[in-house]
């Protein structure tokens, strides 16, 4: 019986330390990130997160990832409550898909995974907020922003890509670690 709970512990402390990742994220996106501005385009640190997590993980620990990531962030925003969360887990499925084969080591590898879901994640959402009647206008301007989050989401992540692999495997360990020594 000990040992089935130590197991649950354990396995709960792993996302223990997913969830301050996503709530650092989610400080450094809404408090932390405005300076960070690249030809008027700001990252999406939450989307970059949880495509870096994607890029680790199996599909299904991806995709609650994504959905818990996006929840915080339609929280947060409180706007259209749940296109983020749909938005981020469908994103963070088809990226632990596309590379679930692929050599992540490869920056060109990181670089077009964490590009491309950023890119589509944004088309996704903007449709998603049409949808719901947002009026938003199709504009070169638009298309401006996607492109040019989706450049520094990529460039971003091929830096950030090593020591989040880092992060994972420590929380990994200290789960492993928990479960044996109870």
């Amino acid at each position: 019986m000990s040992s089935s709970f130590c197991r649950k512990r354990s396995f709960k402390m792993r996302y223990v330390g997913y969830a301050l990742i996503l709530i650092l994220g989610m400080a450094f996106q809404t408090a932390g990130s405005p300076g960070l501005i690249l030809f008027g385009t700001r990252p999406e640190l939450m989307l970059l997160l949880t495509l870096l997590f994607a890029m680790l993980q199996e599909p299904w620990g991806a995709a609650g990832f994504g959905f818990s990531s996006g929840l915080l962030q339609d929280l947060l925003i409180g706007r259209f409550i749940g296109l983020y969360a749909l938005t981020y887990l469908l994103m963070a499925t088809l990226v632990a898909f596309a590379t679930k084969r692929l050599y992540k080591e490869n920056f060109l590898v990181r670089f077009f995974a964490v590009f491309a879901g950023t890119a589509c994640g944004q088309v996704l959402y903007l449709f998603g907020a049409a949808s719901f009647g947002s009026a938003s206008a199709w504009s070169w301007t638009i298309w401006g922003m996607v492109l040019g989050t989706s450049v520094f989401n990529g460039l971003i992540g091929v830096l950030l890509y090593r020591p989040f692999v880092a992060i994972n495997k420590r929380l990994i360990y200290i789960d492993e670690l928990l479960k044996r020594t109870g």
